[in-house]
């Protein structure tokens, strides 16, 4: 009787090692999805500097979040996303190429897209890492002054832009 226990267990491990396997309907996401707009497409104008300003600009575009700034690459390396270059390249656009070298003073205004809840603070590595990019000051551990502003939402996002020398 033991023995026809024990193969009637080797036919029923049998049965479920040769049951149909599940499949997975979920669709996977695209974690770096490409912008659907080109950089060069986005709109924005440099606004008029005056005195100490090195920069005055205002873009229709929302940065995009530290949360979506790196992706994890291969081998556990980290890289800038594809919506993160693509920023940099909008505001390289509107920054002029100074590379200034003192402490300056950064004010922020942006608008987000929708009513979406956003953390302010989010946004603040991708404009000050475009700063750099686009070679207005060397290293965003130049600015020694910073104030961020929430607007009303704007239907696609705007963002302003200042950046005074102290």
């Amino acid at each position: 009787m033991n023995t026809q226990f024990k193969a009637s267990q080797k036919i029923r491990s049998k049965r479920v090692a040769w049951s149909k396997p599940k499949t997975n309907t979920a669709k996977k996401r695209n974690v770096d999805p490409t912008p659907l707009v080109p950089s060069f497409l986005v709109e924005g104008k440099q606004l008029g500097v005056i005195g100490p300003e090195l920069l005055s600009c205002e873009i229709m575009i929302v940065p995009p979040s530290v949360n979506h700034y790196w992706i994890k690459g291969r081998n556990n390396t980290n890289r800038l996303s594809k919506r993160a270059l693509h920023f940099i390249e909008v505001l390289k656009r509107f920054i002029p190429a100074i590379n200034y070298h003192g402490r300056v003073k950064v004010i922020v205004e942006y608008s987000p897209p929708d009513n979406k809840i956003r953390d302010i603070d989010n946004i603040l590595k991708p404009c000050l890492d475009a700063l750099a990019k686009g070679q207005l000051i060397e290293d965003d551990n130049q600015v020694h002054e910073l104030s961020v502003k929430k607007m009303p939402v704007v239907k696609g996002g705007k963002l302003f832009i200042q950046v005074e020398k102290i």
